[in-house]
């Protein structure tokens, strides 16, 4: 009877642990974890390709050892000692280029509330931050070329107040040049409103 709740038990642990590394294994999501000792006791698929390693070489070894990478180290040791969750943007520096990387990671306890490790969910926000500075230049380069034109406007307009209105030919000429560039401006409004609302309707919606 022993024999078989042992043969049991056994059973019941091997298919929760089947399931969890299931789990793990088709998670988008970087799973990393370690036990008290900074030693990793779990580190899924894509945590191995998000950090460039070698998942079945990294079981038992410290953090240190698996991952050269300061920051992660850091923020996995701030892990183990905080009681609260804790989260950071981390920079890989790949031969394929940087690599951003958003760490969430919070301690492990055991069934009883003990302390036994600490885990890191790692997610790859390096697209994120491109699209980022995409739009930061570009809002940089709408904001110049919306400046030029309204600076023109400005310059041409404050010339006829100070005198050229009484030159007939110099204020046609003023005048025409300031229609053009609120032409320009035009433009360039127009172009924001019609990004606008290809942004509305959202990716692959419209072909450019």
């Amino acid at each position: 009877r022993m024999a078989q709740r042992l043969d049991g038990t056994i059973s019941t642990i091997t298919e929760q642990r089947n399931e969890r590394d299931a789990i793990l294994k088709s998670m988008v999501e970087g799973v990393l974890a370690v036990d008290l000792d900074e030693r990793v006791i779990t580190l899924n698929e894509a945590a191995a390709m998000l950090l460039n390693v070698d998942a079945t070489a990294a079981d038992g070894r410290t953090i240190q050892e698996v991952v050269r990478n300061l920051d992660l180290q850091e923020l996995v040791a701030e892990a183990l000692a905080e009681q609260e969750p804790v989260e950071g943007e981390i920079l890989f520096r790949m031969p394929s280029g940087d690599r951003y990387l958003q760490v969430n990671g919070t301690g492990l306890h055991d069934a009883a509330g003990m302390p036994i490790g600490a885990i890191a969910v790692l997610n790859d926000v390096t697209r994120l931050k491109s699209l980022e500075q995409m739009r930061r230049d570009f809002v940089a380069n709408v904001s110049h070329e919306i400046k030029t034109p309204v600076t023109g406007i400005k310059g041409f307009a404050e010339t006829l107040l100070d005198g050229a209105l009484d030159e007939p030919e110099d204020a046609r000429r003023f005048a025409r040049i300031i229609v053009g560039q609120a032409d320009r401006l035009n433009s360039i409004v127009e172009d924001l409103l019609a990004l606008s609302s290809i942004e509305s309707i959202g990716p692959g919606a419209v072909d450019l």
